[in-house]
């Protein structure tokens, strides 16, 4: 069972966004965001995963942020749940002149169907922020992932480039080392008052093809 809340960004911040790389910058001490996503995902041969997901962070000081996440996938009429405490510190704030430097942590539980809510995995990662050109980003991420359930490690990573306008656009690659990556593109435009909306489109690289399509929205408050 895909835990959709802990696909694309680790700490959960870019759920509704067209990006999937994580940044290297935290929420401010008492600015707060509120992520809603719905998508499908497919593969030849296996039936549809739809997935619905809701994330909520705040600053809190310190170039800190926290949030609590919930997701649920359905597949084949039977559905799992997923929640996460999700966190990141700014270490080096970045800025058009310096490479931000942030360190990103989550933790995950899941319940599959007929079960109850267990820890299944953790994420600690590194992440770098730094400008391109103007009005362009790039994002890096290089972390390790426990999975309780699996009894293994894995190595985690993340790349990323995004614009910063009103119409954004975002294209990443990204995965582990137990498999070939995924690509995505996506799109997103602010729609003013804190709303913003995105859709994005994935890729995995491995066969059977993954496919998954995302719509997502943002309120920052």
């Amino acid at each position: 069972w895909p835990l959709a809340l802990a696909a694309g960004a680790l700490a959960g911040a870019a759920a509704a966004g067209p990006r999937v790389t994580e940044t290297a910058d935290a929420l401010a001490r008492g600015d707060c965001e509120l992520e809603v996503a719905t998508g499908r995902e497919s593969s030849s041969g296996t039936p549809a995963v739809r997935s619905l997901e809701a994330v909520v962070g705040c600053g809190v000081g310190g170039n800190t942020q926290l949030g609590l996440g919930w997701a649920r996938v359905t597949a084949a009429g039977l559905h799992a749940d997923g929640v996460a405490l999700l966190g990141k510190t700014t270490l080096v704030a970045p800025d058009a002149a310096r490479t931000g430097w942030a360190v990103a942590y989550s933790l995950f539980a899941d319940k599959p169907p007929g079960g109850s809510f267990k820890s299944e995995e953790l994420v600690v990662s590194g992440v770098a922020t730094r400008e391109l050109l103007p009005g362009w980003l790039l994002h890096a991420n290089l972390g390790w992932s426990h999975s309780r359930s699996g009894k293994q490690n894995s190595t985690v990573w993340f790349l990323g480039v995004e614009s910063t306008d009103e119409l954004a656009v975002a294209a990443d690659v990204y995965g582990d080392d137990r498999s070939k990556p995924w690509v995505s593109a996506g799109v997103g435009y602010t729609l003013g008052g804190g709303v913003s909306a995105s859709l994005s489109y994935a890729l995995q690289l491995d066969r059977p093809r993954v496919r998954a399509f995302t719509l997502g929205a943002k309120l920052a408050f």
